[in-house]
């Protein structure tokens, strides 16, 4: 749901869908298109498409368990940040997948201190995790997936020593539970199961992008029933999963935001 507004402080848990699995996150012989969100050349525009994209794989999370109808142990919001970590590590290569955690990375950092300066402090009650938890946890994920060469990028992003040890241990948890269910989707693909739908502005550059990211995704899933994804205006900087119309719903002023967060 939310993506970048009010988040929760509460202790890690484990929210993981219950699946078999355990292999690797790359998918042998991956034909996916050569046009990533690093490589465009606008730096705005990067950030936007790296953001965009973890927020599209973090909605779809929420779709998949509901008509997957897949258990969660603990928090749903918990587990759609982890899918679109193993999802991020699986979909890219190591490049692009580096630069993708730094956008993310620093449009939390970014938006955490924003609403610090404006004197506001996040809801313990909040079902989401904080930005700055959020933040640690992406980091975590993508340097345990790939530790021998993400040592790097943990330290450029401050990842403390004492949450780096345990990293590893929670990537492999978290990818034995997703990948389980991201293997079982694959079967049968390439597809069509994920539609765009409602569309404000077919020109725009948010629309192209979520259009082009729908396109990979249907060419390595298949989801049992179809899912549609709308780019719309929504009054508020949002994204979030309609159950009730298997929907995916990206709201444009979410790019807004993003490009403001970026410069």
């Amino acid at each position: 749901m939310r993506r970048f507004l009010i988040l929760p402080l509460v202790v890690l848990a484990l929210a993981l869908p219950a699946a078999a699995g355990g292999k690797k996150d790359r998918i042998p012989g991956d034909q996916t298109p050569t046009v990533t969100p690093g490589d465009r050349v606008d730096p705005v525009r990067r950030f936007i498409e790296s953001n965009v994209t973890e927020t599209l794989y973090h909605e779809l999370a929420h779709a998949l368990i509901d008509v997957l109808d897949l258990a969660v142990f603990g928090p749903e919001e918990f587990a759609a940040d982890m899918f679109a970590a193993v999802l991020i590590n699986r979909m890219n290569d190591e490049a692009t997948t580096a630069r993708i955690t730094r956008d993310v990375a620093n449009a939390y950092d970014r938006d955490a201190t924003s609403y610090e300066n404006a004197g506001r402090r996040h809801a313990n009650w909040d079902k989401h995790p904080s930005n700055q938890q959020r933040y640690y946890n992406l980091v975590c994920l993508i340097y345990g997936a790939n530790p021998s060469r993400r040592g790097r990028l943990a330290d450029e992003l401050g990842l403390p020593e004492d949450r780096a040890e345990t990293c590893e241990e929670e990537y492999g948890l978290t990818s034995r539970a997703w990948n389980g269910v991201l293997d079982r989707i694959s079967r049968g693909a390439p597809g069509r199961s994920l539609t765009m739908d409602w569309i404000l502005d077919p020109d725009s550059h948010l629309t192209h992008f979520v259009a082009s990211e729908v396109d990979r995704l249907n060419r390595l899933y298949v989801l049992p029933v179809p899912v549609v994804v709308s780019v719309i205006p929504c009054g508020q900087v949002n994204a979030f999963y309609d159950p009730s119309n298997r929907e995916i719903i990206i709201c444009t002023e979410l790019s807004e935001h993003l490009a403001k967060l970026a410069r």
